[in-house]
């Protein structure tokens, strides 16, 4: 037994619980939001990256969402499909595939940015004020110290 009564094990599966209780409340509050406007979450988040930063690559769009690529081709194929946005290759490189936002890609846009975006602000203001600011300050540096290790656990090989 741990220092405290309580595993390592137990004390994990408590953060991971927690962590996903936020997710999920997020991803339900966030989906009330969007769902009449037929838009994920990340689709949204796209548009209102697109729409401040104009056309860009899909690399560009990769690292402004932390997205993979591949993730990125798939979100884009069902933007073009929802007709929100469009593709169109360099001629200068062929290589790149710059994305922008068509014109009904750009009003929807707008319209996230005058209703969802102030109600994602107040909500943020809400968990804020729950916390001090030191309190604040320790939780993102320990879920920034937890997303680092998560994201490397399957880099490492396991030796038998």
């Amino acid at each position: 037994m741990e220092s405290g009564g309580e595993s390592q094990a137990n004390r994990f599966e408590k953060i991971m619980t927690a962590a996903t209780g936020i997710a999920e409340a997020w991803n339900e509050r966030a989906n009330q939001w969007l769902r009449e406007r037929q838009v994920t979450f990340t689709q949204f988040k796209a548009l209102l990256l697109l729409s401040e930063e104009g056309g860009q690559t899909l690399s560009q769009l990769s690292r402004g969402l932390s997205r993979t690529r591949c993730a990125i081709t798939g979100l884009v194929d069902r933007l073009e499909e929802k007709g929100l946005a469009r593709r169109k290759r360099s001629r200068g490189d062929r290589r790149l595939v710059y994305v922008s936002l068509t014109d009904r890609g750009r009003e929807l846009a707008e319209e996230l940015k005058e209703m969802v975006v102030p109600e994602i602000s107040q909500l943020g203001d809400r968990v804020m004020g729950a916390l001090t600011e030191t309190e604040a300050a320790a939780l993102a540096s320990a879920l920034g110290k937890l997303s680092e290790v998560i994201a490397g656990a399957g880099k490492g090989s396991i030796e038998t």
